[in-house]
């Protein structure tokens, strides 16, 4: 079973205000990554990490892709989550989002571990808007042909997100700490990894400033 683990936690300090709620096509940017996430063939769960207050971004618009579960820990009051289904979008707090990106991945990874089922997961972000399911497909296709690598996303020869890491690597993913990703693991095993050429390359693309978003919204118009 592969898992899925947007990561939608972080303090978008050079865009000045949250992404979360940014829209695109008329779909918020955390809408958009849920969707190219959950909706993708081969993904079996997906977990959706925000920060205290955010849970009502997560609630708004996770019943509109059908029945969901969201992780009682960051259930809002009132949320009733047994009545809410057993869909594979599970929403979890993370109340430790200052100390960085390695928060959200040890607490992902933490409750991913817990399931002996879990093969695999796939770290995706919410600052790339253009996102599709079909990058999530390449990934598990390419992961499926080797299943000991780290496939990571290629657009036009450069390395970026999502990636997906075997479960062989969990444990160094638990042992992260400050404001890294994947990206050390990465580092520390050249061998292992297999960059996976996305065809489109646009797909890739950060939105990290107000100028880019604004340049996001010129390109959809276009």
């Amino acid at each position: 079973m592969i898992a899925a683990v947007v990561i939608a936690s972080g303090f978008s300090t050079r865009m000045g205000r949250s992404k979360l709620d940014l829209e695109l096509g008329g779909e918020s940017f955390l809408a958009r990554a849920i969707r190219a996430a959950s909706l993708a063939d081969g993904v079996e769960r997906c977990l959706v990490v925000v920060r205290p207050g955010d849970e009502d971004k997560l609630v708004a618009f996770v019943p509109g892709l059908g029945s969901a579960a969201l992780n009682p820990r960051s259930a809002p009051p009132g949320t009733s989550v047994d009545n809410m289904g057993a869909a594979p979008i599970v929403g979890v707090l993370n109340p430790h989002a200052h100390e960085g990106q390695s928060a959200s991945i040890r607490l992902a990874v933490a409750e991913l571990n817990a399931d002996p089922e879990i093969e695999a997961v796939i770290f995706s972000v919410v600052d790339q808007p253009f996102l599709t399911s079909s990058v999530f497909e390449t990934l598990v296709g390419a992961w499926h042909a080797s299943t000991d690598s780290i496939c990571v996303s290629s657009y036009a020869g450069q390395r970026g997100n999502p990636a997906l890491f075997p479960r062989r690597f969990f444990g160094e993913l638990l042992d992260l700490t400050g404001d890294v990703g994947g990206r050390d693991v990465i580092r520390r095993h050249p061998e292992a990894v297999h960059e996976v050429a996305m065809p489109n390359a646009n797909a890739g693309r950060d939105v990290d400033t107000w100028e880019d978003y604004l340049e996001a919204q010129r390109q959809l118009a276009g």
